[in-house]
């Protein structure tokens, strides 16, 4: 079967299931998580995540400068670790770059990368050049947790409420924004959610939060769309689960795009992607906790059986329907191209 049929995430369970007969002494957490977790001395478990940027697939350059590509490769690394709960430590860095690149725009690039990792304490200790028809960069990140503290996309549990750190369909209005220029929209918001779009701000601290004061029972940073992270949290945990539609949070700025380009905001808020906040499960004891926070948090659903699997109340109606997995998919979306 082609790659089209099966998807990205289809083709990364084959690779898990084969990979999985070979897991090493060591690895506490393999394919299937946010990064991968190595036992180490002391207490630690080291993470370990990578992320590839392409030219034409994740940024174009017509409205993504190199410092912006620079700074979102090394930040989406970071969310990763986030949502383990981890800190990031050291990376790498691999370009593929046409031999027509000017040396100044990959100077840019450089600095996006150094501006990032000043902000979120990483080391770049090295990495790799190659000659490629087409740009792009990998990212590979080390970090660190604590074996105790570790999040995972497998701890929710049935009666778990559903939370994200903020509101959702910002990026997505912001690449609508790059996308067509010639839209009617305030020049602040218009500013606002472009750089939600290609300068996002990983949840460090809040991950962070949510491991060492043991309050999430599993989480997950969305990259690809709400429902779609959801699902792997609900595979990974072999369970469902329910959103409620009036709670699932967006911002007023991303309303006024989707309503210039006829859109419900609600759609990019649970399929947009590329917001990277975290969504994460906590059981219901520790409700009242999560008020006590310093970061805000929104409610939006609970989990459920896994027969259940993934729904949504509807605000007006109270009808529940299921929901289907519309989040980015690199090899589905091309079939949905052709």
């Amino acid at each position: 079967m082609q790659l089209t049929g099966i998807g990205e995430f289809g083709l990364i369970r084959k690779i898990r299931k084969e990979l999985g007969k070979i897991q090493e002494k060591g690895v506490v957490v393999g394919i299937g998580d946010d990064a991968a977790a190595l036992e180490i001395e002391g207490g630690k478990l080291t993470l370990l995540t990578t992320d590839t940027l392409v030219e034409d697939v994740h940024f174009r350059w017509d409205y993504a400068s190199s410092f912006e590509v620079g700074w979102k490769s090394l930040a989406v690394n970071v969310s990763d670790i986030a949502a383990m709960g981890g800190s990031p430590l050291y990376s790498l860095i691999s370009l593929s770059l046409p031999s027509e690149v000017e040396s100044f725009k990959v100077e840019d690039l450089y600095k996006g990368l150094k501006k990032a990792a000043s902000q979120y304490k990483v080391n770049i200790i090295g990495g790799n050049i190659v000659h490629s028809p087409i740009f792009s960069i990998t990212i590979s990140l080390v970090g660190e947790v604590e074996k105790e503290n570790i999040l995972l996309r497998s701890g929710a549990r049935k009666g778990d409420l559903i939370y994200v750190t903020g509101e959702l369909g910002s990026s997505r209005a912001g690449l609508e924004c790059l996308r067509n220029p010639n839209l009617k929209v305030n020049p602040k918001i218009r500013k606002f959610l472009v750089r939600k779009h290609l300068l996002p701000s990983p949840r460090l601290k809040e991950g962070r939060i949510l491991a060492k004061e043991k309050i999430a029972t599993a989480a997950i940073d969305i990259s690809d769309g709400l429902v779609s992270d959801l699902l792997r949290i609900t595979e990974e945990s072999k369970i469902g689960a329910t959103l409620w539609e009036e709670k699932i949070p967006f911002s007023f700025a991303s309303e006024e795009v989707s309503k210039e380009v006829g859109i419900s905001p609600q759609k990019w808020a649970l399929y947009g992607g590329e917001d990277y906040e975290l969504l994460f499960t906590v059981s219901r004891d520790k409700k009242e906790k999560i008020k006590e926070l310093d970061f805000s948090s929104y409610l939006i659903g609970e989990i459920v059986e896994k027969e259940d699997g993934i729904s949504l109340i509807k605000k007006e109606s109270g009808k529940k329907i299921p929901l289907e997995n519309k989040g980015y998919d690199h090899f589905k979306i091309i079939k949905e191209k052709a």
